[in-house]
């Protein structure tokens, strides 16, 4: 029986190992440790999930993703209890397109000029989805909503 077993044991090992030749991309984590996204394979997009913090919190729960350079569909969850939204910026953009979201109340989202992409600004329970064509490198992850992105509302996207 223990060589039965064996065997057995032995054969779905080596079907294993012969099915698993593809590498497989580690998904990025949180600063927790739980994975958040991986990027997909192939045709150069990928979907990436952010989600703000519960309760009302001024953070995400992700605060860095990655993804593959091309077409990059992003989905933000707000189970929070505040309006939040999330607004990618290239690094070191991230205060200028604070400021300039200011101008756009009750919303708060940059102008075109100032982001790469946004979400919309949504309350509590609610989802948006968005696309953003991303070359390779790091970009900022933000929310514009007032005094949010000061309180520490920002992640880093990883384009690879």
């Amino acid at each position: 029986m223990k060589k039965l077993s064996f065997a057995l044991l032995l054969v779905v090992s080596l079907t294993l190992a012969a099915c698993g030749e593809e590498k497989a991309t580690p998904a990025p984590t949180t600063n927790n440790g739980a994975a958040t996204s991986a990027p997909s394979t192939g045709g150069g997009s990928s979907a990436i999930t952010i989600d703000a913090a519960d309760g009302g919190t001024l953070a995400y729960k992700t605060t860095a993703v990655e993804a593959a350079a091309g077409e990059v569909t992003v989905t933000f969850n707000n189970p929070g209890a505040l309006a939040h939204n999330v607004v990618i910026v290239k690094t070191g953009d991230e205060q200028p397109a604070v400021d300039a979201s200011m101008a756009s109340a009750p919303d708060f989202l940059p102008p075109a000029d100032k982001s790469l992409g946004h979400s919309k600004t949504i309350a509590t329970g609610a989802s948006d989805t968005f696309t953003v064509s991303l070359q390779p490198g790091t970009y900022s992850f933000i929310c514009t909503y007032p005094a949010h992105y000061t309180a520490g509302m920002k992640g880093t996207l990883t384009v690879k």
